[in-house]
């Protein structure tokens, strides 16, 4: 996919049919949805790329909530957007693990990628617990 730029961003929320406010230094956009939810979002006046990493991703899934194909066609297109019933779902982050946690499991043998595995911190305490007893899970 393309990078996407500022231009991108504002010819989605006119073909998506946004209402635009010319403030001093963005466009600020509402859209009011069917099931009464309104989105926001603000596009800078500036045609370049939105070059900040993860910054595109985040307002495809928070202020957008259309998918990066889907956000795409409606540019190419037109609208408008086709969005799920429910808000786009934000990647699911690994579980946070205590940092005493994964030192030790380093210690015992356990590998990094076996680690990251983990679902969770109560999952990680039962595996530290079995490798100090000398015993696989």
């Amino acid at each position: 996919m393309p990078q996407p730029t500022h231009r991108d961003l504002k010819k989605f929320c006119e073909n998506d049919r946004w209402d635009p406010k010319k403030r001093t230094d963005h466009w600020r956009c509402t859209k009011r949805l069917p099931d009464g939810r309104t989105l926001r979002t603000k596009v800078s006046f500036g045609s370049g790329e939105i070059g900040v990493p993860g910054l595109f991703a985040a307002i495809l899934r928070e202020q957008l909530q259309v998918t990066e194909e889907e956000f795409w066609r409606v540019v190419r297109e037109g609208g408008p957007a086709q969005r799920p019933d429910a808000p786009v779902a934000a990647p699911t982050k690994p579980p946070s693990l205590d940092a005493t946690t994964v030192l030790q499991l380093r210690k015992l043998g356990v590998s990094l990628d076996d680690i990251r595995a983990l679902p969770s911190q109560s999952e990680a305490d039962e595996l530290l617990r079995h490798r100090r007893e000398g015993r696989r899970p």
